[in-house]
């Protein structure tokens, strides 16, 4: 694509993005329109899913959605702040339950910051919040145990503490210690083997699924290499707060353990290497050299370009440029395939095009790469043509087993996130902040 034409691509971009966030920027409105419509709902009657304390569906979402955009927005500050209100009135009222940064008051912290950052503000807000999640670490921080771990949850970026350690480095000045605590504890656990069922395998192995329905599947519980839910998520975080220069004894080993694990699991079909979302007992005891499974869609949570972006930070912190060069030739198997052969059925940040179009611009950052920047002018090309004027928010989502089958407002799963993605495709680069809870930056 030439330059007129990629230019053009990208004010259309940023048109799109501003006319989500114009759908977006009534709160009582935007909740009330979050829902699964009735021809998508199993009984023919809407039903709302707006999940107030959330990133994935609540107002912490939208807020972020306003304050983390590349683009100036004279009616962003004050739309933010209308959804920063409604969230601290749900986390004043009482009853929700910690749960890493993408629900409760986690999620919460994350939105200030960024409106911190966007305006200066929010001083006070923000230093309640720090002092939550302080208190959250000191109290909530798990023990490694012996053998497996209960649940993938204790460490995950979404519910666990890695997802919690990335806002402690963001306020690294305040809150230092407790990072410091975190990143203990995921050097603690990339550190050697337990047993299992006779076996030797990964401390980061875990006796829950990594979904519900699937403890069927996996009785002997499961080791996760996914970015949102496994092993590259430590991995980001240790490399993001290495780069930042924040070190704790075995931080160095525990990069390399991790990357290590990563890369003896990145499997080759006739495209090139992926990653498993995740391992049962008998695959990991196989090997990868017996792995079957086909690769899944390109994703935030699993596999490339997740993946290839923890595996990249680590070699620029490192100095690592095989680490950097696998990553590549992970986003070149996906280089290798049209579009229409990546199987991708959603439009968010998660598992959708949003979250492909704005992760392969952060890993371009580093590559250079024309090819890369041509896939993502079809991926935002993709994205622009979905917009439907008919629909509340202008996409819909797969939330539910209908495809685009659901009308999602939120930053993880919906439409802030693909307005985010838009915004920064559309500015020419990528927004720094907003995607600190994916672990990107």
């Amino acid at each position: 694509m030439n330059a007129v034409d990629r230019s053009a691509l990208r004010a259309r971009a940023g048109a799109v993005a501003d006319l989500i966030l114009d759908r977006l920027a009534d709160p009582v409105a935007t909740m009330a329109a979050t829902r699964i419509p009735a021809e998508a709902a199993e009984d023919g009657v809407p039903e709302g899913i707006w999940a107030e304390l959330t990133l994935g569906s609540g107002s912490p979402g939208l807020a972020v959605a306003f304050s983390g955009g590349a683009r100036p927005g004279t009616d962003r500050v004050a739309r933010a702040h209308g959804y920063l209100a409604a969230a601290t009135r749900a986390a004043a009222d009482g009853g929700t339950v910690p749960s890493g940064v993408f629900k409760g008051p986690g999620a919460l912290a994350f939105a200030v910051l960024l409106a911190h950052r966007a305006t200066g503000g929010y001083v006070s807000a923000l230093q309640r919040l720090d002092a939550y999640q302080r208190e959250l670490v000191r109290t909530a921080l798990p023990a490694v145990p012996d053998g497996p771990l209960p649940t993938i949850g204790h460490y995950e970026v979404v519910r666990g503490m890695t997802g919690v350690g990335r806002y402690l480095l963001a306020r690294a000045e305040t809150c230092g210690a407790e990072l410091e605590s975190v990143l203990g504890y995921l050097v603690e656990l990339s550190r050697g083997e337990v047993r299992h069922r006779g076996h030797r395998v990964p401390r980061w192995w875990a006796l829950d699924a990594p979904r519900t329905g699937a403890e069927a599947a996996l009785p002997d519980g499961h080791l996760n290499l996914g970015l949102s839910h496994g092993v590259a998520g430590p991995l980001a975080l240790l490399a993001l707060a290495w780069r930042q220069g924040v070190r704790v004894p075995g931080q160095q080993e525990a990069i390399e353990e991790c990357a290590a694990l990563l890369t003896r699991w990145a499997v080759r079909d006739g495209h090139g290497r992926y990653w498993p979302g995740y391992l049962g007992l008998d695959e990991y005891l196989a090997g990868p050299e017996e792995y079957r499974t086909p690769a899944g869609w390109p994703s935030w949570c699993y596999g490339a370009p997740g993946v290839s972006r923890a595996l990249q930070l680590a070699g620029l912190a490192l100095g690592r440029a095989d680490w950097a060069g696998l990553a590549r030739e992970s986003v070149q198997r996906l280089l290798a395939l049209p579009l229409d052969r990546w199987g991708l059925h959603d439009h968010a940040l998660c598992h959708g095009w949003a979250g492909t179009l704005h992760q392969l611009g952060r890993l371009n950052e580093e590559f250079g790469d024309e090819r890369i920047e041509a896939v993502r002018d079809l991926v935002a090309a993709r994205l622009i043509g979905a917009f439907d004027p008919e629909l509340p928010f202008g996409h819909r989502f797969t939330m539910t087993a209908v495809p685009f089958g659901t009308d999602v407002s939120g930053y993880l799963d919906g439409a802030a996130g693909v307005a985010l993605a838009l915004d920064s495709y559309a500015a020419g680069g990528t927004a720094p902040g907003w995607d600190m809870p994916l672990l990107l930056s």
